[in-house]
């Protein structure tokens, strides 16, 4: 029932909000449609570290969460003369937490080279959480003879209001496969953050955790009323996350 909902309100606003002479009216749109829709599929994401009833055993899938959404990347190139990637990213990861929604925006500085940067900022109840972060995709080889490999180096930070501040640093390498007209892109990279949680827990403040997590992903792409619609999974030994991205290209 909500994806019958969610395909009339898509083909509904296809006209009034895809269809636009003025690229950057056409960009403000669509990033306000994405979250109007990410609002409507679930609750923010909350990182409150009093509220968990094991610290020892959910603190950590929750510093993962904040790890892997303040680094988060997405596969994408940019042909032709086009310069800038645009949209918005739902993140959500094996917890009991809602989506997280992040700004996302790619600007490519050479055939092989891509700048990238990261944000978001929304409070609840629980406080104010702001995320933002910058990265890099690089392509070795030549201009006439690239590689197949893309190298990705993303570092973010995330704040929740008098409860945790993490800082992460995460390296990707990932290639571009077909099947059946689809492009399968598979990869495998290494997370490493450090949290620093703010609150005190039995008269004695909770030190600082250093959590390394190595993964692989998966994901695709599909043309979506203009955009491009990435999907993607992380799997990790001890944490997953999933994440569904809409982008443009300016």
């Amino acid at each position: 029932m909500k994806l019958k909902k969610l395909f009339n309100l898509l083909k509904t606003a296809k006209e009034g909000l895809f269809n636009s002479n003025y690229p950057i009216i056409w960009a403000m749109r669509v990033v306000s449609f994405i979250f109007f829709v990410s609002v409507s599929l679930g609750q923010w994401t909350s990182f409150k570290l009093d509220q968990l009833s094991d610290y020892s055993k959910e603190s950590t899938t929750l510093f993962r969460q904040a790890g892997f959404a303040a680094t988060h990347h997405y596969p994408m190139q940019i042909n032709g003369e086009d310069r800038i990637i645009y949209g918005g990213s739902m993140i959500k990861g094996n917890s009991i937490n809602g989506f997280l929604p992040a700004l996302q925006g790619q600007l490519k500085v050479s055939w092989n080279l891509y700048l990238k940067g990261r944000m978001t900022a929304y409070s609840g109840k629980e406080g104010a959480v702001q995320m933002y972060g910058w990265g890099l995709s690089l392509k070795p080889g030549k201009e006439d003879v690239p590689s197949k490999w893309v190298v990705n180096f993303d570092s973010g930070r995330l704040y929740s209001h008098d409860q945790v501040k993490v800082s992460a640093l995460q390296v990707t390498a990932e290639r571009e496969l077909s099947w059946k007209k689809f492009p399968i892109y598979l990869g495998f990279g290494m997370n490493m953050l450090s949290a620093d949680p703010y609150l005190q827990f039995e008269d004695n403040y909770m030190e600082k955790v250093e959590i390394q997590t190595n993964f692989i992903n998966i994901g695709t792409s599909a043309t979506f009323f203009g955009m491009q619609a990435i999907p993607q999974i992380w799997l990790a030994s001890k944490y997953s996350m999933v994440s569904l991205t809409i982008v443009g290209i300016l």
